[in-house]
């Protein structure tokens, strides 16, 4: 992330409040292929794999490219456990917009799960962070990118 966000007025807001809920979730053993149609039939680019209900890994449109489509797999034969990128990058509920974008930065990651103890009450990203900091180019920030996350 190369833009610079010291003036964005919500940097001292706490991420809970514009993290989107429901974050999309799967198990460790749900098919690539399942995942994929998950992620068409909610317009959305990741989902987060749980394991007896905490977050393990992130599934993206990148790894399901890179790690199965690139390598000439089948998504049927592959489950999520196998594609995922762990560990998950999280951050509290309570810290700010600007611990977010920090954590983003120093971790190369989009996307961070909000968690509440160990509960995920959110899922926060990099697209979601930019329109809220800079509501004046929104039109801009969603013709660059249809995917909510």
């Amino acid at each position: 992330m190369g833009i610079i966000v010291n003036n964005c007025e919500v940097m001292e807001s706490n991420v809970e409040s514009i993290a989107r809920m429901p974050v999309p979730t799967v198990n460790g053993s749900t098919p690539a292929s399942k995942i994929a149609s998950i992620m068409v039939k909610n317009n959305i680019g990741a989902v987060i794999v749980v394991k007896m209900g905490e977050p393990v890994g992130i599934v993206t449109e990148k790894d399901i490219i890179n790690r199965i489509i690139e390598s000439k797999k089948d998504a049927d034969d592959i489950i999520a456990e196998q594609v995922m990128t762990s560990p998950l990058i999280t951050i509290s509920y309570d810290r700010t917009v600007k611990e977010a974008f920090e954590i983003m930065r120093s971790n190369n990651v989009r996307r961070l799960v909000v968690l509440k103890g160990k509960k995920i009450v959110g899922l926060l990203t990099e697209r979601r962070l930019l329109l809220v900091c800079f509501p004046e180019h929104k039109n801009e920030l969603l013709q660059k990118s249809e995917k909510e996350i």
